[in-house]
């Protein structure tokens, strides 16, 4: 209908409705724009707080995993017992030491053999100045992990003389030979060691982890070479 033919009425009545129309829309964006705004502190907050707890639980894993205190003492492996023993109550007194013997898991104390063996393995606690040192007799080579699984065997001195024998025993890991004549005959006989050996004590064929700080027994020919007792 054109506007001139338009009644007042009619035109205010549609007047009125598009003002209403255009109220509602206006409301409707404004109520969209307040609930954005609402929405960006919540979001912000529940980032920062997922942010938190991530960092939280990255600390705590990082404190679980706690690193060991670092080692004080030097390596002493190679270094012989008699030496180690020294430089520890020189330098680090407040230090308890235990020296074990690897063949056997022995722990030494005081055997006069001992000092020639060598350090193989060392295993420091520093908070509680605390260190355990495993030897092996010079003999025997350190292998990487401290663990032997070939130990030489005893070998066999019967038929030699009782100096050579005595010599390759004391070189073998035996810290001491006795020998005696196979029958006493009753006076001095110092040079008995020139015979021949006719038994020994351990046999030959055992395996010297059993043996070493041990004394090899060996009793020789009388004085006429015999064997026979």
């Amino acid at each position: 209908m054109p506007e001139s033919l338009r009644g007042d009425g009619e035109t205010a009545t549609i007047t009125a409705f598009m003002s209403d129309h255009v109220r509602e829309r206006h409301m409707v964006e404004i109520r969209s724009l307040a609930f954005g705004l609402l929405m960006v502190p919540v979001l912000g907050l529940a980032a920062c707080s997922g942010g938190d707890s991530n960092s939280a639980a990255g600390s705590a894993g990082s404190g679980a995993k706690s690193q060991r205190p670092s080692p004080v003492l030097p390596s002493f492996r190679g270094k012989t017992l008699d030496a180690v023993s020294s430089e520890l109550q020189r330098s680090w007194p407040a230090y308890t030491s235990a020296f074990r013997a690897l063949p056997d898991g022995h722990l030494f104390d005081g055997e006069s053999y001992s000092g020639t063996w060598v350090v193989c393995t060392q295993v420091e606690d520093p908070q509680g100045k605390k260190v355990e040192l495993g030897f092996l007799p010079p003999q025997v080579s350190c292998p990487p992990d401290g663990r032997v699984t070939t130990w030489p065997v005893v070998p066999n001195f019967v038929g030699k003389t009782g100096t050579d024998a005595k010599q390759a025993a004391l070189r073998l890991g035996f810290p001491l030979v006795s020998s005696g004549p196979i029958v006493t005959e009753g006076y001095d006989d110092s040079s008995h060691l020139e015979r021949t050996v006719c038994t020994q004590d351990p046999p030959a064929g055992q395996s010297m982890r059993q043996h070493y700080g041990t004394t090899l027994s060996l009793r020789v020919a009388d004085s006429k070479g015999s064997c026979a007792p």
